[in-house]
């Protein structure tokens, strides 16, 4: 006879032969789903059946108003359906989709023996004695094996097992092999249906426990074994049972499969009639944490008397008796308990040693004679406490969720200072030990990037370092980048402990870890598209979703979210009145266009337009950072100090707004005074925050990162226009930049606003984040976010109209952000969201006034700046770096740091020097050509080579000759100094 195989599919293999084939496979199951089929149908869940409730979306995975947001995998389907268990579901789909080349077995042949409680009580049949349990415990009772009553749960007897003595050190090494030993093998059970296995190494026959030598430390080997822990959970109360404890109303509960085996001899005819049962706990824990099967009424503790004194010991230790109490006070409320203390006092006697020094008589009358249980003061203290502390526990299990893993184990317990950590099961020897390594932290679903090609990450809480739960979305990808070391980064940084390598133990549970519920999720917030055919719905910064269906609803990840106390305060009728305060107060336009810039971003987002935005550029308080909060208080609170707020200081690197962009998307990005940022950095940044996409960076393992994404409306603030700040820090200023974020200079605006309307307008502080998601609801209600080709149409037409009728591209383009203001502007009046009394056309109308008339809009005529750049390059360079070309008065040509020369008629100007000294505007064929069509060019090579090879007195040099009237300063400076008569009137 062998033992029968196990049939297996690992997940490996099963998750990848099923992708794609979800519809064949719920068909299979008696599920009628059509693929593509985009209604509901009625739920075919046992114990549900809601009407028109399930579906299964296009990932192949069924969602229903009974999974919550969860959705179900089409083996969670087979499980539900078919209640089958994990290993048969996947089995059952494996075979559905034809992979029946998947199917594992797991033979049970093999000359290894496991020493866990299935493989032991499942021994193969050669290996079996299985009349050595009776015959152990005949042996200790004094009395024939047939006169033995054996116990209810299973027992084997194996003729040889091998006895190993733990890894020396730490536990770290192997351990070592003492030998091969008869063993009777007792199972062991509880109420709730938990199975596990005791070992007693016997002496040949069962004559008693085998001699195993003495261990390392000079003392006997223990004979017994049993696992402290199985998987995850404690094996304490598990009992070997003696009768039915499903049915009979008292227990008797001894100490040592020994001593139960002497009470259960003794109330053998209560046992057999079904009036009592009898466990054995294997040690004094095991006592107390016994807990009874629900029919039983009462319960007698056949306790030890530990009352001896030694003279290593002088204070006895009393352990049976503590454990007969503390059984007594946990279950006090559930049965009626009394405890019997065996033999004398001051000895060491267990009813083993009554039962051979008495008889079964005298231990049937010391349990009879059983005291009653009464808790003292100190016990009821001590059991709040306790209670108290596993509810600590119980609570800390619930809220951060371990993973479950194939080979590693991690469970909570307090440490040795009393704190709950997590510990991972150490195998010592036979022996399994919890070491502590972290902190608290677990998984509660996984990820799946809708925004991020359905990328997977984990969704995880840690206990921060304050003992709050703080959550964190972490992407799996980042496992594989050095040593996971972004991911370490991200829990330390949430507040994770550990102990030696825990943070490295905790990375790879969370590799390993595959949890069943999973989140779809996005990056940022703002507008998204679902499932093909819905509308877009949009994410609000603080998570909420506004437009999308009940099973497409996505979350914002929690590390993309503003905290509730940034995201939300007061009322929005708080912020509309000091919104309507700043935008009636007299010559304060800018305050307008504030207050409609923090509505730009949905409607840009929505049409598909560039990231754009405006800057306000004059002398300091000017009110130019209170047009910046009014527009950010839409979304959030508008403070510089929150890390949270979009409103933040142009103080920042690159990567840094980068984030602040991504975070800001569908809303607004308010950066305050860009005097913090090199005018150079500044140009790329413009151009950086208009693509919408961050810098494209390669991993350590060379493969692209995740780029950031954004879709927003910027609003600067600084005191010099964009053009004067590029310029000033040796940046070239382009057309493409005037266009994208357009200067309004705010110079003339009112600067004695009253008191009373200031202090209006700074209760935005704090009633903020209600306008902005106001909006987009009213929107969506609306039905306009099915209408963005219309509203985009709009807005076109509105920015040729800002521009003028005979603009030219480049103008229309500049007008764009200010059109996106104007039809923002009024779709908020018209939503109710911005009151009525703001002047929306003016506000725009004098923007775009500001605009014209700054030196940033110049640059839309790249003609023009080429040639003023040009002059501006000449003079300042006359005479120090622009030398004549005949000697001067010593007869000496200065050559040195030459850029260029001139004569009577014309100003020479290197080729490679043109573009620089243009500005870097345009090309250098491009300024030819513009200097040429306004008569600039004095001397040319022929009509179609604009510049000449060869510079009088000079030699060969290819130079643009320029009009010298143009360019150049005249012959006649007039007199530098002057002799006057004086003297006195």
């Amino acid at each position: 006879m062998t033992a029968e195989p196990t049939r297996y599919v690992s997940w490996k293999d099963a998750r990848p032969a099923v992708e794609g084939h979800e519809v064949e496979i719920v068909n299979a199951l008696g599920i009628p789903w059509s693929a593509g089929q985009r209604d509901h149908i009625r739920c075919p869940y046992p114990g549900h059946g809601g009407a028109d409730d399930w579906r299964l979306t296009n990932q192949g995975r069924a969602i229903c108003t009974c999974t919550g947001r969860q959705t179900d995998s089409v083996f969670d389907i087979a499980m539900k359906v078919e209640g089958l268990d994990e290993e048969q579901a996947k089995i059952r789909c494996i075979e559905i989709v034809g992979r029946a080349d998947l199917i594992r077995e797991r033979s049970g042949e093999g000359q290894f023996q496991a020493t866990d409680a299935d493989g032991l009580l499942r021994a193969r049949p050669e290996r079996r004695d299985d009349t050595l349990p009776a015959a152990y415990l005949a042996h200790r009772l004094g009395i024939e094996a047939g006169a033995v009553l054996m116990p209810t749960t299973r027992t084997v007897g194996l003729k040889a097992l091998g006895y190993f003595d733990p890894p020396k050190g730490k536990g770290t090494g192997k351990p070592t092999h003492v030998g091969d030993f008869p063993c009777a093998v007792f199972e062991q059970s509880d109420a709730q249906g938990r199975r596990h296995a005791h070992r007693i190494y016997v002496a040949p026959g069962g004559a008693g426990k085998a001699d195993l030598g003495l261990a390392a430390n000079g003392t006997a080997r223990d004979a017994k074994k049993s696992a402290k822990r199985s998987g995850e959970e404690s094996t304490a109360g598990r009992a070997v049972i003696w009768g039915d404890a499903e049915r009979a109303p008292w227990c008797i509960v001894a100490e040592g499969i020994e001593t139960a085996a002497a009470v259960a001899h003794a109330f053998r005819q209560e046992i057999q009639g079904g009036a009592a049962y009898v466990v054995a706990g294997i040690n004094a824990v095991g006592v107390e944490a016994f807990e009874p099967w629900p029919e039983t009424k009462r319960v007698t503790v056949a306790a030890d008397r530990d009352e001896a004194v030694k003279i290593s010991r002088p204070n006895p230790t009393r352990r049976g008796e503590e454990a007969a109490r503390k059984f007594g006070i946990r279950n006090r409320d559930r049965v009626a308990v009394a405890y019997a203390l065996a033999g004398e006092p001051g000895t060491a006697t267990d009813w083993l040693d009554v039962h051979s020094a008495h008889g079964p008589a005298a231990v049937r009358a010391g349990i009879l004679a059983a005291e009653a249980y009464s808790a003292t003061d100190d016990e009821l203290r001590a059991e709040a406490a306790r209670v108290s502390d596993m509810d600590e526990l119980s609570r800390i299990v619930g809220e951060y969720p371990l993973p479950h893993l194939e080979g590693l184990t991690l469970a909570y317990q307090r440490t040795k200072a009393g704190k709950v950590w997590v510990h991972q099961a150490v195998k010592v020897g036979d022996n399994v030990e919890m070491v502590p390594i972290a902190s608290p932290f677990g998984v509660l679903a996984r990820l799946r990037f809708a925004d991020d090609d359905n990328a997977y990450g984990l969704r995880l809480v840690v206990q921060d370092m304050g003992g709050r739960r703080r959550g964190i979305d972490v992407d799996r990808a980042g496992f594989a980048r050095q040593g996971a070391v972004d991911t370490r980064a991200m829990l330390l940084g949430a507040g994770l402990r550990a102990e030696s390598d825990g943070e490295h133990v905790a990375v790879k549970c969370l590799k390993a870890a595959d949890p069943s519920a999973e989140i779809a999720v996005v990056r940022r917030p703002g507008w998204h598209q679902g499932e093909a055919g819905t509308d877009p719905y949009f994410v609000c910064p603080d998570g909420q979703i506004i437009g999308a269906s009940g099973d497409q609803a996505p979350e914002l990840s929690v590390n993309a979210r503003i905290s509730a106390a940034v995201a939300r305060g007061g009322s929005i009728e708080a912020w509309r009145a000091a919104v309507a305060a700043a935008c009636t107060a007299p010559k304060c336009e800018h305050w307008i266009i504030g207050a409609i810039a923090g509505f730009c971003a949905p409607i840009l987002s929505l049409c598909g337009l560039d990231t754009c935005g405006i800057n306000l550029s004059g002398m300091t308080s000017g009110g130019k950072t209170t047009a910046q909060r009014l527009a950010v208080s839409a979304w959030s609170r508008a403070a510089l100090d929150q890390r949270e707020s979009l409103l933040q200081s142009a103080r920042a690197t690159a990567n840094g707004v980068e984030l602040m962009a991504a975070r800001s998307s569908g809303t607004v990005l308010a950066m305050d005074e860009l005097g913090h940022v090199n005018g150079k950095e500044l140009g790329r940044i413009i151009y950086s925050l208009a693509s919408g996409v961050g810098k494209t960076r390669m991993g350590a393992d060379a493969q692209l990162r995740t780029s950031y994404t954004w879709s927003t409306f910027v609003l600067f603030s600084a005191e010099k226009s964009l053009e004067e700040k590029v310029r000033g820090d040796g940046g070239e200023w382009a057309g493409g930049m005037a266009v994208r974020v357009p200067d309004i200079d705010i110079s003339g605006i009112n600067r004695a606003v009253a008191q009373d309307v200031l202090d209006s307008i700074a209760t935005v502080d704090r009633n903020y984040g209600h306008a902005g998601p106001a909006f987009v609801e009213a929107l969506v209600a609306a039905g306009l976010h099915r209408q963005a080709q219309e509203i985009r149409r709009g807005i076109d037409k509105t920015a040729r109209s800002i521009a003028g009728v005979e603009a030219d591209g480049k103008h229309v383009r500049a007008a764009l952000p200010f059109a996106i203001l104007d039809t923002a502007g009024r779709l908020a009046q018209r939503l109710g969201i911005l009151p009525a009394e703001l002047d929306v056309a003016r506000a725009v109308r004098w923007a775009w006034s500001r605009f014209g008339d700054s030196s940033d809009a110049i640059a839309l005529d790249p003609e023009q700046q080429a040639t003023m750049n040009l002059r501006s390059w000449i003079a300042e360079r006359w005479g120090s770096s622009i030398h004549p070309t005949v000697p001067d008065d010593d007869g000496r040509r200065s050559m040195r740091d030459a850029l260029g020369w001139y004569d009577e008629d014309a100003v020479y100007i290197p080729t490679q020097r043109l573009v620089e000294a243009a500005g870097g505007a345009l090309k250098e064929i491009e300024i030819g050509r513009a200097l040429a069509s306004q008569g600039f060019i004095a001397k040319k090579h022929d009509a179609s080579c604009l510049y000449v090879s060869y510079i009088p007195k000079i030699g060969k040099v290819k130079a643009y000759a320029l009009s010298r009237k143009a360019f150049g300063r005249s012959d006649e400076d007039g007199l530098r100094f002057g002799v006057y008569a004086g003297g006195r009137a």
